[in-house]
Parts: C-alpha cells; sequence; structure tokens
C-alpha cells in the first residue's frame, strides 16, 4: 500500500495538537488548607467559595438551622462510625488519599421553595494554558452516604444506584460533555457484581478536554414524589491526578440469553465493575435498540436475532460478549417441525418428535440457561424432580426449524 507524506505545516499542526493534548493541570491535594485536627470549613465566613492553587470550589452557606450549605467543603475529620446527618464531613475511609488529612466534600442542594430542581455544585478553573486538561481525581463516598446505604436493607433488594453526574463545560471553546461515575451499584443479580465505594477510587476526566468549569450533580434511583432519598454527598481528593499503575479488576455481568415474542420491548441489560470510570457501552443491531450505546438498551423484537455488546472502560479495557434472543414458536406456524413436550406428574420431561432432535436447551424465565444437550434421538426423557417450581422454556431444533415452548412445573 502507498504511504502519502503529510504536508510539512499540517505535519506541524498535528504535531502542535498533540502537545496539547498532553498537557495536564497540576495536581491539587489540599493539604495547603489550614484546619484544626477533626475540624471542617464549609463557607461560615459567606467567602462564596474555597480557593486553592488554580481552582475555585463554590459554596452557598446559611446559618439556619444550625448552618446550612451546599456546594463543597473542605474537611480533616476522620468519623467512619456515627450515622446521620451529624457526620457529615468524613470520607468512608476515614482520611484523604493514601491517608491524607485534607480533602474536599461536595453536596449537591436543591431549590426547596419552589421547584424542587437540583443545584449543582461548581468547580472554576482559572488555568495559565488554556489547552491543558484534567487527568483525573479520587472519589469516595462520605460516611453519612455510606452508612445510610448500609443500615437500609432496601438498597440492596430494590436494587438501587448512587451516581456522579459531570458535566463540563469550556466557555472559550463553547462545548459541553458529560459523563456518569456510579458510587454504588446493586442492579445486578450477582451479588459479586454489587458495590458501593467505601475507599478513594480514581475516575477519568480526561473526556472534558479543555472544560474550565465543571458541574457535578448527584442521582439516585433511592427516591419519592418530592426527589432523592439518600443523602446527596461526596468526597473529592487529589485533583488532577495522573491514573494509577494498579487499578480494580475490570468484570462484567452481561445476560447473555432472553426469551421473548415479537413486537415484545425487554431491558438488555451489561453491569460493571472495577477498571477506571467511566463506562462506554457500545451495542450491535442499533436498529432494533432505542440507544445502541446505553447500559441498559430497550430492544424491539422483529424476531429471534444475536447481538455483540463490547464494554469499555477508561483505561481501554474491553470485554465482548454475545447476547442471544431467542423469539417462541408457535405449534400452529411451524409444520415442519411439531415436537410434543409435556411434563408428568412425576416431574419428567418427555419430548416425542418424527425428527430428529439436534439440540435441546431449557432456560429458565430469566433467560438463564440450565440445560444444553446435542447428543439426542427422537424420543426423550428428563428428570426435572430437582427444579424449583415456575416457567421454563424449552428450545428444539431439528437442523432445520427451531421450536420454542413453555413448561410449568
Amino acid at each position: 500500500m502507498m504511504r502519502k507524506k503529510l504536508p510539512l505545516v499540517l505535519a506541524l499542526m498535528l504535531s502542535v495538537s498533540f502537545v496539547f493534548a498532553q498537557t495536564f493541570v497540576n495536581l491539587v491535594d489540599f493539604e495547603s488548607l489550614t484546619l484544626a485536627p477533626e475540624s471542617h470549613y464549609a463557607g461560615e465566613d459567606n467567602a462564596g467559595g474555597i480557593e486553592v492553587d488554580y481552582l475555585k470550589f463554590y459554596n452557598s452557606y446559611s446559618p439556619d438551622y444550625g448552618g446550612m450549605w451546599y456546594g463543597f467543603a473542605y474537611t480533616n475529620e476522620t468519623d467512619v462510625t456515627t450515622p446521620g446527618s451529624t457526620n457529615q464531613y468524613s470520607s468512608a475511609s476515614g482520611s484523604g488519599v493514601n491517608a491524607s488529612e485534607n480533602y474536599v466534600v461536595g453536596f449537591m442542594g436543591f431549590d426547596w421553595v419552589s421547584t424542587f430542581a437540583p443545584i449543582p455544585s461548581v468547580i472554576k478553573l482559572s488555568k495559565e494554558n488554556p489547552e491543558a486538561i484534567i487527568p483525573g481525581m479520587y472519589v469516595n463516598l462520605n460516611t453519612y452516604a455510606s452508612l445510610y446505604m448500609a443500615d437500609n436493607d432496601f438498597y440492596k433488594t430494590e436494587k438501587h444506584w448512587y451516581k456522579l453526574k459531570i458535566v463540563a463545560l469550556s466557555t472559550t471553546s463553547y462545548f459541553t460533555n458529560e459523563a456518569e461515575f456510579f458510587l454504588a451499584d446493586y442492579r445486578s443479580d450477582n451479588e459479586e457484581m454489587q458495590f458501593k465505594i467505601d475507599d478513594w477510587t480514581y475516575v477519568d476526566l480526561t473526556w472534558a478536554g479543555v472544560a474550565d468549569s465543571l458541574l457535578f450533580y448527584v442521582e439516585s434511583s433511592d427516591t419519592n414524589a418530592y426527589g432523592m432519598l439518600t443523602p446527596s454527598y461526596y468526597c473529592i481528593d487529589d485533583f488532577a491526578a495522573t491514573c494509577p499503575e494498579t487499578v480494580p479488576e475490570f468484570i462484567t455481568d452481561i445476560k447473555t440469553n432472553y426469551n421473548a415474542s415479537v413486537g415484545e420491548e425487554i431491558q438488555l441489560s451489561a453491569f460493571v465493575k472495577g477498571g477506571v470510570q467511566p463506562y462506554s457501552f457500545e451495542w450491535s443491531n442499533a436498529e432494533i435498540l432505542d440507544d445502541a450505546t446505553s447500559q441498559m438498551p430497550v430492544a424491539t423484537v422483529t424476531g429471534s436475532t444475536t447481538l455483540t455488546v463490547t464494554v469499555s472502560d477508561a483505561k481501554e479495557n474491553t470485554i465482548t460478549e454475545t447476547v442471544n434472543v431467542f423469539v417462541e414458536t408457535n405449534i400452529a406456524e411451524n409444520k415442519a417441525f411439531e415436537p410434543k413436550v409435556y411434563i408428568n406428574q412425576n416431574n419428567i420431561l418427555n419430548i416425542e418428535s418424527e425428527n430428529e432432535i439436534k439440540s435441546l436447551e431449557i432456560y429458565d424465565i430469566t433467560g438463564k440457561q440450565l440445560i444444553s444437550n446435542s447428543s439426542l434421538n427422537n424420543n426423550m426423557n428428563f428428570d426435572l424432580s430437582y427444579f424449583p417450581q415456575g416457567i421454563y422454556i424449552v428450545r428444539l431444533s431439528d437442523g432445520i426449524s427451531m421450536y420454542s415452548t413453555k413448561i410449568f412445573k
């Protein structure tokens, strides 16, 4: 293949762009801020924010009700055992990154007067080099939010989640970008995939580009008619830190088999843990999905099909899985292959067919495959006495046609 040389001007432009892309803002670890032991600053002097190096963390404070604030505070408090709102200023791990003293606590306020709308917490960057970017930072739950989740069983049983949404703005380049970071996620049925972040965890911010403002929102599935119930706190330390060499193992839990009918809408899922957030999702068959980049897209079933999903983290770890959607075949619609499938009073599954059966698969109602067998004949029986009561999907093939039916045990 012939390779063409880039014109010198273009090559220089690309080279300069690459240099700028690798220019990072300086690390801010908050250790220069002065505090008495086991204390905090939450804007009590109405200064309107915390200024450290090139950063301003905006803050709003009112002396009402013993002191109310939102935005950002800084702290060195270490209490990891006291539950409730009196313990707003301690990280869930009891210190900053690497046992350092100072760190920042974020709290999202709400407009309780009229709209109940969330009020984001804002960080403004005054950068010497406008093209410098933020490599990342460390985040953690605070003790109040962490113990609220731990002390309420419904957080697990109702499969709740809690996340940061960060919106990046540039007043010079006029762009907006955003990403999400889960601080807790109990949606997966696999308990090993459920988590809340109780220790300092690195998150990537390079996606924010040359942003000079960051807006922090907190969202959760734990809500009522008036808004979010989970305390809307989180902690930040080592702003503009670079990614550590060692990060938690990047693992996924992706449901790979679904049973549905034509026209039915089903929600797919790809749960993730570890690696470096934010995560990205790329599903095939975009034409049947409401959002091919969603973690949990809704698929409109048009027939049996196979999809793929590729899950990536910010450190370029990727996992790709195949997802099967099976459409049940009505007996009346499939004259070529009409096996007789029934379960008797002794919980024996009987299968009788005039055609040779090439494959047998049995799934539970969630789509989990329980049996897969390809060494078969025309007439078979299987002991299902060890199966719990419920509905099961039997899927058969004679090598040409597919047959699927439900059985009730």
